[in-house]
């Protein structure tokens, strides 16, 4: 399958350069070793596009951790988990900076991308204090408070990374940036999973003023998983062939057509709250398959 996927690549690159290595026997070993150099680096950029989407994820399932402990809703498991997570996005960002051979990371050398990486990390310092008091159990409603209220700036200046990622990109090739923004937007879709659960828990705690959020955010997860199944071009979205992805999106859509209508119910039963709760991990969990197999299957 990659020596097909490389004769593609071969058939879009320049004819005077096929030309050339026609002639020269040797050439073609050095054209064979750039072609492989060529897909390595478009594998390492989908990999940091997830990981870099993962981040966004991150954030918004630390918050609604932060939350739950707030409630008392399965406390003991979020603080282990809220620790976990927490220790990751921390390495993580430090392997966008420095490399990181555990995540298989590369320094970062595009500008851009550099001074983003700079202003995630500013951003993130306070945040995690924060999150460190609420492990500790040494809240005193101020860093929750301060989790509520910042964790969306922090969405949106490490979704600005990953906009920078993929903007870094320097392929011509339509199937190559397709593919990024497909890892990108099937990535967005494990984070809004977090997003809305933490939007339905403040509703809980008497944040009104959420719903219209916690809407937009359920609009948002379900045109996109559309677009993920069916393929869109406005959004430069290519239709899946791969069978296992195909099927992979279905499980996705199955269980988010359980979890959907106890979504947009303005008021939940205890059972319901808690199918919300003990599901949202699992639907997690099945939208990060997908965005592992659009990044690492050779076809899409």
């Amino acid at each position: 399958m990659k020596s097909f996927n490389k004769t593609i690549l071969l058939l879009m690159l320049p004819t005077t350069i096929l030309l050339a290595d026609s002639v020269n026997p040797v050439s073609q070993l050095d054209f064979s070793s750039l072609v492989n150099d060529f897909m390595e680096e478009g594998d390492a950029l989908k990999k940091t596009i997830n990981l870099s989407g993962r981040q966004r994820m991150f954030i918004q399932r630390m918050t609604k951790l932060a939350i739950q402990i707030d409630l008392n809703i399965q406390k003991k498991s979020s603080i282990n988990k809220l620790k976990k997570i927490s220790s990751l996005y921390t390495k993580t960002l430090m392997g966008f900076k420095n490399g990181d051979s555990d995540l298989n990371l590369k320094k970062a050398t595009n500008s851009k991308v550099i001074e983003q990486i700079d202003v995630v990390e500013k951003k993130w310092k306070p945040f995690q204090e924060s999150i460190e008091k609420v492990i500790a159990g040494k809240d005193d409603g101020k860093a929750l408070k301060y989790l509520i209220d910042n964790n969306e700036e922090l969405l949106k200046l490490s979704n600005a990374l990953v906009s920078a990622y993929e903007a870094s990109n320097t392929s011509s090739n339509y199937l190559e940036k397709a593919r990024l923004r497909v890892v990108n937007m099937a990535g967005r879709q494990r984070m809004l999973t977090q997003k809305m659960t933490k939007e339905k828990l403040l509703i809980l705690k008497g944040n009104k003023e959420y719903e219209p959020k916690m809407k937009k955010t359920i609009e948002l997860f379900d045109t996109t998983l559309t677009a993920l199944i069916k393929g869109d071009k406005s959004k430069n979205i290519t239709k899946p062939t791969n069978e296992k992805i195909v099927e992979q999106l279905k499980v996705v859509s199955k269980i988010w057509n359980e979890l959907k209508p106890l979504y947009e119910k303005r008021k939940n039963s205890p059972k319901e709250l808690a199918t919300i709760i003990s599901k949202n991990p699992i639907l997690l969990k099945e939208m990060n398959s997908m965005v592992q197999m659009a990044e690492k299957e050779l076809e899409y």
